[in-house]
């Protein structure tokens, strides 16, 4: 009896040991499993339009293939809507193509790609097409209206002693409200307008009819920080 029991222990303590396994490995997938539904997936619909600002020059006389390219969304995604993306976060890409302008080849060239944003839960890859570029928003500050020589101190109020009569040249001139929402602003000129202002600039189409590649046939290309993109979701 004694010999049955010393042999049954070693039995009892390895299907304890399997038993505290198999529950171990089911609670970590467990737990992983509550860990990617808790993280929300971002999720980019095909045809969006993301609004971005270069946060770093890209100059076709430097730069080569592979090289990084950085901006920063000016607006929020969207999808069905829900914010995916908030503005502010960052886009990743690279450089595809940097030829320079010289007598012998005169056309420059400059292609970028953009396939990854960051969020808080890591970088989302998706497929991009560039549509628009737009010089760096340039802050516009109004200028007050200068005094009409006609105009008698005496007549108007002093500032403090009462409320200036409405169109008053008294009356403080602030800087444009627009500055208060670069931001909107940004991708409201963006929308508004055609693939490129820039002198020197065009954008070449692709065989699917977008536009990918930056080219100059006056200048090597260069896209300064601050440069406002548009491109369109293809795919993620």
């Amino acid at each position: 009896m004694p010999t049955t029991r010393f042999l049954a222990l070693p039995v009892l303590g390895m299907l304890a040991a399997l038993g505290i396994g198999q529950s171990r490995s089911t609670n970590l997938q467990s737990a992983a499993r509550a860990l990617q539904a808790a993280q929300p997936t971002v999720h980019l619909e095909n045809g969006s339009i993301l609004y971005a600002e270069l946060t770093k020059t890209v100059d076709a006389k430097k730069a080569k293939a592979g090289d990084p390219v950085n901006a920063i969304l000016l607006a929020d995604i969207l999808s069905r809507g829900k914010i995916m993306v908030r503005r502010d976060a960052k886009l990743l890409g690279h450089v595809t193509e940097a030829q320079v302008h010289s007598k012998e080849v005169p056309e420059s060239r400059l292609g970028i790609v953009f396939d990854k944003i960051v969020t808080k839960n890591g970088e989302v890859p998706f497929q991009s097409m560039l549509l628009a570029i737009r010089p760096a928003e340039r802050p516009v500050v109004e200028i007050p209206n200068a005094p009409s020589p006609m105009s008698n101190s005496a007549q108007a109020p002093m500032q403090g002693q009462g409320p200036a009569p409405q169109g008053g040249s008294n009356v403080p001139h602030r800087a444009n409200p627009s500055l208060g929402d670069p931001m909107r602003s940004g991708s409201r000129e963006i929308a508004q307008t055609g693939p490129t202002d820039i002198e020197g600039l065009s954008l070449s189409s692709s065989g699917n009819g977008g536009a990918q590649m930056i080219v100059s046939t006056q200048r090597t290309v260069k896209l300064e920080s601050g440069m406002r993109i548009e491109l369109r979701v293809t795919g993620q």
